[in-house]
């Protein structure tokens, strides 16, 4: 039955190409359309027909933008012609990368949105020729595989219970600005008029009322600041700046930190200067909150090592920053849920110094904002490593390197200890 069905829904070009039998993809419980190099559906399984609503009898042999209107699900921006997936493709001759994974919103046969999570790939089977094809006028600049391969999953209502919930944590958080506000005034001014006379219990709990809220502020202001960037309402200010002014401004946020606790900070850059094209604001907030928990899970005296380079990575140039610890590690068991909100390890060195689980899912917001990357590595036991790319900023007239006395050198140490303040 599979394979007449098959059949049937592939009279009109499938069959006549000499394609190879397809039935197994009816088993699939994705969505899974199959195009030629003009976009014309060749085949559809079960699962399409009952998510979009159209029969493989009405898709098949037609163009896929005559029925879905493709757009990007944020913007609403269409993709149907110029900015079509499927452009993307490279064939697997040309390229070690033939998938390409991208959200995107399609319309329905009864005029309804869905939001789907979408696949993109060259379809090359034993009978199927496998070479670049000459593009119509609608993809100009491009070349098509033969046949590809659409899967997409439905996940419409996943993004709507996001939305919710996103909109709530925004709501709520707002909400707990003005009372808290209210209780450090309070509080503040309960402080500064206190006698000598006061019993030192009651001056304690003002000081710890007093401590708790200012984590609360924070936590407010963190939740609210994650939401507006993941709903795309924050806007970078991009500029040009040398790895050497952030590695500079990260350390001087953190000195007080060091200080602390008796820590050796080392870094190291090129000899020549690297540069990026970042919000320099957002990324100083980015490695000094990557530094701060080096030093937090790290150890009274241990080192924490800063490096900069250049790599190169599917043909495109990017500097990479790193924050080395020699701390406690991360177990196992954790590394999954490091970037979750709200996450705390378990494991500190200092178990009086808690965050509030937003900082590393708000860095890596704000580094994919600015087009670049976050990742780690860990050992139990030996330390973590902390990693971020940003794309390298081409070099030339007006880049030339600051003459700032308080950046730091290319290579240095740092050895912070109570009675001594270092500058940059």
């Amino acid at each position: 039955m599979l394979n007449n069905k098959i059949r049937k829904q592939n009279t009109v070009g499938k069959n006549q190409a000499g394609l190879p039998d397809l039935g197994f993809l009816e088993f699939l419980g994705e969505g899974v359309m199959v195009l030629d190099s003009n976009r014309n559906i060749i085949m559809v399984n079960s699962a399409l027909e009952n998510l979009l609503g159209w029969s493989a009898a009405e898709l098949t042999g037609q163009t896929c933008f005559k029925f879905f209107d493709c757009q990007h699900p944020g913007t609403g921006t269409s993709l149907c012609h110029n900015l079509c997936p499927l452009m993307f493709l490279r064939t697997i001759s040309n390229s070690r990368q033939g998938i390409y994974y991208q959200e995107i919103s399609m319309i329905t046969r009864e005029g309804q949105r869905r939001e789907v999570s979408a696949s993109f790939a060259p379809l090359v089977l034993p009978s199927f020729p496998g070479q670049p094809v000459t593009v119509t006028p609608e993809q100009p600049g491009s070349l098509l595989p033969e046949y590809s391969i659409i899967m997409l999953r439905d996940v419409t209502e996943i993004k709507r219970q996001e939305r919710i919930k996103t909109e709530f944590i925004a709501a709520a958080s707002h909400q707990l600005r003005t009372p808290l506000s209210s209780i450090k005034t309070s509080i503040g001014l309960l402080l500064e008029n206190v006698g000598e006379d006061f019993s030192p219990p009651l001056k304690r709990l003002l000081n710890n009322i007093q401590s708790s809220s200012n984590r609360m502020e924070r936590l407010v202001n963190d939740l609210i600041e994650l939401t507006s960037l993941q709903s795309g309402r924050v806007q970078m200010q991009r500029r040009r700046f040398e790895a050497r002014e952030l590695v500079g401004r990260a350390i001087t946020l953190n000195q007080e930190k060091l200080e602390s606790r008796v820590q050796t900070i080392e870094w190291s850059l090129p000899d020549e200067p690297l540069y990026v094209e970042a919000d320099f604001g957002r990324m100083s907030q980015v490695l000094g909150h990557l530094i701060s928990n080096a030093s937090k899970f790290s150890g009274y005296g241990k080192n924490i090592n800063i490096d900069v380079a250049a790599s190169t990575r599917e043909r495109s140039q990017e500097v990479i920053f790193s924050v080395i610890d020699e701390g406690v590690g991360i177990e196992e068991t954790e590394k999954g849920l490091i970037f979750e909100k709200f996450y705390q390890s378990q494991i500190s060195e200092n178990a009086n110094e808690t965050g509030n689980g937003l900082g590393l899912p708000l860095a890596r917001a704000l580094i994919e904002l600015n087009g670049g990357r976050l990742w780690f590595e860990s050992q139990l036991g030996k330390g973590s490593s902390f990693y971020f790319a940003l794309p390298l900023a081409p070099t030339g007239l007006g880049n030339q390197p600051p003459q700032d006395p308080k950046l730091p050198k290319r290579t240095g140490v740092m050895k912070i200890v109570a009675s001594r303040k270092d500058k940059l």
